[in-house]
């Protein structure tokens, strides 16, 4: 199809091809290098978001894009602008989150000459850092270049490997015209229906000898948007499901087949589950899975071994549609490469499958019901707790009850990740969103930003330590420049609460004294940045601090005083945050 040819400046294509691919809002922290962008934002129908740092920018873009389920976008100058946002991207790289960064370098009659930014002079080649944490690294060389290395940039995000893209414009060629053809949306990357056949034979010879069959699934089955037809699977032979925590809400859970989150910071029954009483012996009697079936989701040490060892299990198929997956596996699995929504359609279609399923299900009823009649939670008396300093797990709960059942929530890294996992619950996917992988500190704030902006009529909550709040928490500033009302709720124990715990475990008096923080006032904080806020010693003040923020205008800061010596639920041998 030829389409016409129109002049525009590399910016005005850019921002328009950014506007048809179907993204309305632009992370940044202006700076010369991107001088052209500024003035061409409104005209083009971007909205810019300006951020308080570049790493504030990128993890807003990246909040965005999980929320969105689509792609971020945010941009900085060459030099420190980039560097800043490394972290911020290598986290949405490990966790396949596709973000677009541009980045805008010198003009090349500078280089060598030891100009500002130069990284030709310093060493330092923007190009070159992105390129171990994302998927296309590139500096478009000529203006004639710009349509196709920016529609390379988008294929490379959405491959089977989802992740960011990073393209470099150099100043001198951003307002130049450029004769293109008008910009068409690309086709990108959805899950494949696609099955490899040759272990569905093996399966069905695995599933005749067992009626002790779970599912773990992890976030492919949440990008597959596959959700739906595992829950008609599961109610129809009555198979229990338990989640990873990037898929925490996949199958709600409230579904009497849901057991929560398996791994670090689990339930007690997803454990109970997948590994029976050994891992928990004050509990009942219980009878492990017997055959694991993993449907998009890796067996890393968060999801998989830190709570137990999986060679107990007699038989683990691990079902993805990334065949990467299968090869830094610790435990013996029967792999099937296959997208998780074609895999289920497929073993419910097979008759042969379905008929042993069903030849099991009685049994495997009773097997569900002794595992529902044991304790979901680490410790239930935590939930309603009259503990002083306020205990999480209670002001979690209390939450909870206080927000919609649709609300999303942004959870930072550290103890309070742990007691959300626990004792939050999900009632669909993309409610809850953990950057798990890499697990920086200070993202939640931002990508409570980002996420809001993609669901303006979604209540969103960011979950951070004070600790995170030191790292990151000036973004409360873009926020409240933009009227964005987004709910921060600071579990605040005057401790980088993880570390304190090992070290207070292991009477360390020195490591407890160095991981204690002073208890900041970040109600106050907020309050000078012009958003709203609250400090709370007492669980009485919750609920009214609870339906103030829920009906403010703007940024909401709820500082809540917990304390830093309770234990997390269900921590795992290996927590390392």
């Amino acid at each position: 199809m030829n389409l016409l040819k129109k002049t525009k400046t590399v910016v005005e294509y850019i921002l328009d091809a950014i506007k048809k691919e179907g993204i309305d809002t632009i992370f940044l922290v202006p700076g010369g290098m991107i001088g052209p962008f500024l003035s061409s934002y409104s005209k083009n129908g971007i909205r810019p978001i300006v951020t308080a740092h570049e790493a504030g920018a990128a993890y807003m873009a990246d909040g965005y894009a999980r929320a969105k389920q689509h792609f971020g976008v945010c941009m900085g100058i060459g030099g420190p602008g980039i560097t800043n946002m490394i972290t911020a991207i290598a986290s949405a790289y490990v966790d396949q989150s596709p973000v677009l960064v541009i980045g805008g370098c010198i003009p090349r009659e500078w280089e060598g000459l030891e100009a500002v930014q130069d990284s030709s002079f310093s060493g330092i080649s923007d190009v070159e850092l992105m390129r171990p944490i994302t998927n296309f690294s590139n500096q478009i060389p000529v203006v004639s270049a710009v349509p196709r290395f920016f529609k390379k940039a988008i294929r490379a995000m959405f491959g089977i490997k989802k992740g960011p893209a990073f393209i470099s414009i150099p100043l001198y060629m951003q307002d130049q015209g450029l004769d293109a053809e008008a910009y068409e949306p690309l086709q990108l990357f959805q899950p494949q229906q696609f099955i490899d056949h040759r272990n569905i034979d093996t399966l069905f010879e695995i599933l005749k000898n067992s009626h002790k069959i779970g599912l773990l699934i992890g976030n492919g089955c949440v990008q597959s948007k596959a959700s739906e037809i595992i829950k008609h699977f599961i109610e129809q032979f009555s198979i229990p499901v338990v989640t990873t925590l990037r898929a925490k809400g996949a199958i709600s859970e409230d579904h009497p087949l849901s057991f929560g989150v398996f791994g670090i910071g689990g339930t007690l029954q997803a454990t109970q589950m997948v590994l029976g009483s050994d891992i928990t012996p004050q509990a009942a009697l219980i009878d492990n899975c017997e055959i694991l079936i993993v449907l998009g989701a890796s067996l890393n040490e968060q999801n998989a071994i830190a709570v137990g060892n999986l060679d107990t299990i007699k038989h683990i198929i691990h079902v993805d549609i990334n065949p990467d997956h299968f090869e830094d596996v610790r435990y013996k699995a029967i792999p099937i490469l296959a997208d998780a929504a074609t895999f289920i359609t497929q073993i419910n279609d097979d008759n042969r499958i379905r008929e042993v399923l069903d030849q099991w299900k009685s049994k495997r009823i009773k097997w569900i019901d002794s595992i529902q009649k044991t304790a979901r939670y680490d410790t239930e008396q935590d939930r309603h707790c009259d503990h002083y300093p306020m205990h999480p797990a209670r002001i979690l709960v209390e939450l909870r009850k206080a927000v919609p059942a649709d609300a999303l929530v942004i959870v930072d890294s550290g103890a309070h990740t742990f007691f959300t996992a626990h004792h939050w619950t999900s009632y669909a996917p993309n409610q809850c969103f953990v950057w798990t992988n890499n697990g920086p500190m200070g993202y939640a704030v931002a990508g409570a930003i980002g996420a809001k902006i993609a669901h303006p009529d979604k209540i969103c909550i960011a979950i951070i330590g004070d600790g995170g709040m030191m790292m990151h928490g000036i973004e409360i500033q873009t926020a409240a420049r933009y009227n964005i009302p987004v709910i921060v709720l600071i579990l605040n124990n005057a401790a980088l609460a993880n570390v304190f715990l090992r070290a207070h475990k292991e009477g360390q008096k020195e490591s407890m004294a160095l991981t204690t923080c002073p208890f900041h006032d970040w109600a106050s904080f907020a309050i000078s940045l012009g958003a709203e806020g609250v400090n709370l010693d007492h669980y009485e003040q919750l609920q009214k601090a609870f339906d103030t923020a829920l009906n403010a205008k703007g940024p909401f800061v709820i500082n809540a005083r917990c304390g830093k010596e309770y234990q997390t639920p269900n921590p795992g041998e290996s927590v390392l945050l």
